[in-house]
């Protein structure tokens, strides 16, 4: 009899479950499906120099965009890079009009470069450290650096290191981050706006692929 008893609880444990359930759907009229979150942009005011998110396809004049993912391929029409990626550039302006609010100057000493000005820069570092092992912790060759690609930014450099502190400290709000331990002037977009920056590698030579040769 006690079997008995706790077969009928759990059946009518079910018939219930399954009326509540009916009931559900006929209140509703629906059946709700889990579904990821929408995208969100992160926009800029630069008039207030406030920034907001909204999960709209594109910002509302007179906000700027600043994107919604890590910054890839800066590739006009023709496929030629020739300037920074656009993102790159709308998320500098942005941090540098919100540090002038603060009482902070930021600049770019150099952004794009083409890769003859990279190579020229490379050689020079291998003059000055020895080796290409050694120049390329500070310069990369070419084919491994981001700056050719439109997407690393050095900012006031060799100057001014309490300015670029304060992009280090504030720039993930805008998807800004220093990217090398020895280098504090080195920024690239490796995050969205908001996120938070990933640990600094040592040098540059990281992104150098292993067993690549340097140069």
């Amino acid at each position: 009899m006690q079997w008995v008893a706790k077969k009928d609880f759990a059946i009518a444990a079910v018939f219930t479950a399954l009326a509540i359930g009916s009931f559900a759907t006929l209140f509703t009229g629906e059946v709700s499906v889990e579904s990821s979150p929408p995208p969100t942009l992160t926009c800029f005011d630069p008039q207030s120099a406030s920034l907001r998110v909204t999960i709209a396809e594109q910002c509302n004049d007179p906000l700027i965009s600043l994107g919604n993912s890590v910054l890839s391929e800066s590739a006009t029409v023709d496929g030629e890079i020739n300037s920074l990626h656009p993102l790159l550039q709308a998320r500098f302006d942005a941090a540098q009009i919100s540090a002038q609010r603060e009482g902070v100057h930021l600049y770019i000493t150099s952004g794009f470069r083409d890769q003859e000005r990279q190579a020229a820069l490379f050689a020079n570092a291998i003059e000055k450290y020895g080796s290409e092992t050694e120049a390329a912790k500070w310069v990369l060759p070419p084919q491994y650096s981001h700056h050719p690609h439109g997407l690393a930014i050095d900012v006031n450099y060799p100057g001014d290191r309490p300015g670029a502190l304060w992009l280090e400290k504030n720039g993930s709000r805008f998807g800004l981050c220093r990217v090398y331990a020895n280098e504090w002037w080195h920024f690239e977009g490796v995050i969205a706006p908001g996120e938070r920056c990933p640990a600094m590698a040592a040098n540059a030579l990281v992104d150098i692929p292993d067993s690549a040769p340097i140069s």
